[in-house]
């Protein structure tokens, strides 16, 4: 008999106890996360590995991992023997990808993409729609009817949602500020995951990006990483040590309108003809090559990358487009390199459609920055793959439950 999904309506709750009963309660869930991010980050580890690695007694570990077992978080992977002590089989655990999920919902210039990850933040399934109207409203409603057909085709308990979109968003109050491109402001975000009873998180595209490559993708082994989103949208979004930096009214990453070049870009919201959004976005890019006559009217980057990479009598003029975005990105690069002073920065957007023109990006980085001569060499492109806008909006939420996760008690697990 097949199941119906499923929707864990259980908050991720605080306690309400006092005295010594609360610092118990704090440290057992302080505990479980340590353990919790351990499994999730070694895959398959023992008891005794976990004890090791957290700095915890084997009996301790053996009670949280008896939880988070009961719980459906967890499984035992088969006993095998260690190298060292031959004689006693060590019975390894790892994250249980096959019951719980964690909801994605991206908000794009053109589409909704939107699907489900696993409790390794590993994609499930995933759905695209594009917008029929640019109406926030419209494009809400639509966004949470395709996640509850997703979710009704794909089955599985969620446990929460994170919902993100370009621009400037405050998370606190699950609402888009701003969305130059798409012309927004004050938008409800959370609306998009209404139909699910579960937490959600809200934040922007480049925050959950960033967090998504910080905890799965190319910044997983640094502790200060810089993320580049350059697309229809341009942002940055810096994680120290597994926190995202927000900044003042969540405001942190708005680099739209850094100046980085001669005042020769399409005219911006902001007023000026040089900052990054009018020489380095892809609407700045699709709309100097409709300008141009490189492209029709209703043509997109990739319409652009066509023209650039063929044969035709426009493709230089398209190449030197695609080039100059390429170079004025790079300017922003090296300039964030020197007010951050990150340990690697990892790339995303549109950008990434034009792989040989990493190399202008990179030297035009090293050439600005004062204080990298390696700056080329910490430059890497995201390593989120297949489902990245959907593992980037369902981290909020999967950060969230990894920072406690002995709050979630799934009344509804299978």
């Amino acid at each position: 008999m097949t199941q119906s999904p499923q929707v864990a309506t259980q908050p991720w709750p605080n306690e309400n106890r006092g005295g010594s009963g609360l610092q118990l309660e704090s440290l057992r869930r302080r505990n479980a996360a340590s353990i919790a991010e351990t499994i999730l980050r070694e895959q398959h580890v023992s008891r005794a590995e976990i004890a090791s690695l957290v700095g915890l007694s084997q009996g301790t570990v053996t009670r949280i991992t008896a939880e988070l077992r009961r719980a459906g978080f967890i499984v035992e992977a088969g006993a095998s023997f260690s190298e060292r002590d031959p004689g006693r089989p060590r019975v390894p655990v790892a994250i249980d990808r096959s019951t719980f999920r964690f909801a994605g919902v991206h908000i794009g210039f053109r589409r909704s993409t939107v699907g489900l990850v696993n409790l390794a933040g590993e994609l499930v399934t995933e759905r695209v729609a594009e917008h029929r109207s640019l109406d926030p409203g419209v494009v809400l409603r639509e966004t949470r009817e395709l996640l509850r057909r997703t979710h009704e085709a794909a089955g599985g308990t969620i446990l929460g949602a994170g919902v993100c979109a370009g621009g400037w968003v405050e998370p606190e109050r699950g609402l888009l500020r701003e969305h130059a491109a798409l012309g927004w402001a004050d938008v409800p975000l959370r609306e998009a995951a209404g139909a699910l009873d579960v937490p959600v998180v809200i934040d922007s595209s480049v925050r959950a990006l960033a967090l998504a490559n910080a905890r799965f993708g190319a910044g997983r082994d640094s502790s200060n990483m810089l993320y580049l989103f350059v697309g229809n949208i341009v942002g940055a979004a810096q994680v120290v040590n597994g926190r995202t930096v927000r900044g003042h009214q969540s405001a942190a990453g708005t680099i739209d309108h850094l100046p980085v070049g001669p005042r020769s870009g399409v005219p911006c919201s902001c007023g000026r003809r040089n900052c990054l959004r009018s020489l380095g976005s892809d609407v700045a890019v699709v709309e100097r090559a409709q300008a141009d006559g490189l492209i029709t009217a209703d043509g997109q980057l990739e319409d652009v990358i066509a023209v650039a990479t063929g044969s035709g009598p426009n493709s230089r003029r398209a190449a030197n487009i695609l080039r100059d975005r390429a170079r004025y990105a790079g300017v922003a690069a090296g300039l964030l390199l020197d007010l951050l002073a990150p340990d690697i920065v990892v790339l995303d957007g549109g950008i990434l459609q034009t792989p040989q023109l990493l190399g202008v990006f990179r030297a035009a980085a090293r050439d600005r920055t004062t204080r990298y001569a390696d700056a080329a060499e910490l430059i890497v492109p995201t390593g989120l793959g297949e489902g990245g806008l959907v593992r980037g909006a369902a981290t909020l939420a999967l950060d969230a439950f990894y920072r406690d996760p002995l709050a979630e008690t799934p009344s509804a697990a299978t």
